[in-house]
């Protein structure tokens, strides 16, 4: 038998009535391990993987068994298995893939692909339905094909910028293509503010035929707006951790998400502007009136001042002034007041005649309401609900309305 065969390949060592056998030979003609079977009298082909070289011998693999079900014959056998007359599963998507399920299941000796079986799992032996096994290996193939041109396209760029010899690239998102990404993340997206501006602008590119207004497409704008709010939060509460009076933070934040500060106002506003003057300078050209955020409705009838203080200002006394529990409003909180008032005045008196201004709403943004007792938090209802001229909002009263806006598209 070794003369009929090459040195270091594989043939078939014995041809029988119900199966035939090959075996490898080693450079001396000699077999030495049983490669493959082929089952006549059913659909059934066994591999029994391994390398071999002659530094180190024969060498067996961790799968020491891949069972094929449902086919006759190994030209049969569908590419995803197969790569030219060989079995193999250490080349393409499939390496990855088994790359995998060894990490998984440390245990696995034996893989079977059935064509027509159901698939299941167990700490030693795996078994596909083909079609399960082909769907997985064309979706790691489909990934692996897109990274190779995002990371040539990352190439391309990176080089253009430094030299003209290169020309930067572009990638096309086909249709399906963004969803194919989303679908590797769980429901929880966590999205930055920059994520979502680059979704809406990739949205406003596309033509509006080509944009369908379904109720999938308006769920994933849903779960968008969620991961979106879930990152104002995530900010807002941070922020809330500071123990600096963080007053110019805050203001950044609320320009950035000026939507919050509209939710505020029954009546359709739009931001005017922010640290907007709003007179009161004096001969020498000092001390102006300057309002955190100034709006204006829709109908540009009337202006809004909004004045921001921080999430730390005190909103009444420790002490009670009146014996056991009426407690006074705290000098931040009524100084706090008395600017909005004097913003107020000033802008009517001095800014009413130029610009239309009825009597403008005055909101002011302080405090925390939970750092009140019962007592106390009893006390500022009362001062915040005779408070005719300036409407009083805490921060985590802010907080519960985005929270709650949040909540609603969840549910």
């Amino acid at each position: 038998m070794g003369e009929e065969v090459e040195p270091n390949s594989e043939a078939v060592h014995r041809d029988l009535v119900s199966k035939t056998e090959w075996q490898y030979f080693d450079e001396h003609c000699n077999p030495i391990h049983l490669s493959k079977v082929v089952h006549k009298d059913k659909p059934l082909i066994l591999i029994y993987p391994f390398s071999y070289s002659r530094e180190r011998g024969l060498s067996k693999k961790k799968i020491k068994t891949i069972e094929l079900r449902g086919w006759d014959r190994l030209k049969d056998v569908p590419t995803s298995l197969r790569s030219g007359g060989n079995i193999k599963i250490t080349v393409g998507s499939t390496k990855f893939l088994m790359s995998f399920l060894y990490r998984a299941f440390p245990s696995l000796e034996k893989l079977v692909v059935d064509k027509n079986g159901k698939t299941k799992f167990s700490s030693k032996t795996i078994t596909f339905r083909f079609e399960d096994f082909d769907k997985v290996v064309k979706a790691i193939g489909k990934e692996t094909r897109s990274y190779e041109t995002r990371r040539k396209t990352a190439i391309a760029n990176s080089l253009s910028e430094i030299t003209n010899k290169v020309s930067p690239r572009k990638t096309k998102l086909s249709k399906g293509a963004l969803t194919h990404h989303l679908s590797f993340y769980s429901d929880d997206l966590s999205l930055s503010s920059e994520d979502i501006d680059s979704v809406l602008s990739l949205l406003s590119l596309a033509p509006s035929a080509n944009i369908s207004v379904t109720e999938n497409f308006i769920q994933t704008k849903d779960k968008i707006n969620v991961a979106y709010l879930d990152d104002v939060i995530s900010r807002f509460k941070s922020l809330l951790k500071d123990k600096r009076d963080n007053e110019k933070d805050w203001q950044t934040f609320f320009e950035k998400h000026g939507w919050i500060l509209v939710n505020l106002f029954s009546a359709q506003v739009v931001l005017y502007g922010r640290e907007a003057y709003v007179g009161g300078k004096t001969i020498e050209n000092k001390e102006g009136r300057v309002v955190d955020f100034l709006f204006q409705n829709g109908f540009e009838d009337n202006y809004a001042l909004l004045e921001i203080k921080t999430h730390n200002k005190l909103l009444v006394k420790g002490k009670p002034y009146r014996e056991p529990d009426t407690y006074a409003a705290h000098d931040e909180l009524s100084g706090a007041i008395s600017q909005c008032l004097d913003q107020k005045n000033t802008f009517l008196t001095e800014m009413g005649q130029k610009y239309k201004a009825l009597d403008p709403k005055v909101i002011l943004i302080t405090g925390q309401k939970r750092s009140l007792n019962e007592s106390q938090a009893r006390c500022f209802e009362l001062v915040r609900s005779n408070q005719r001229n300036v409407d009083i909002v805490t921060f985590d009263e802010l907080l519960e309305k985005i929270q709650g806006l949040r909540d609603v598209l969840q549910s």
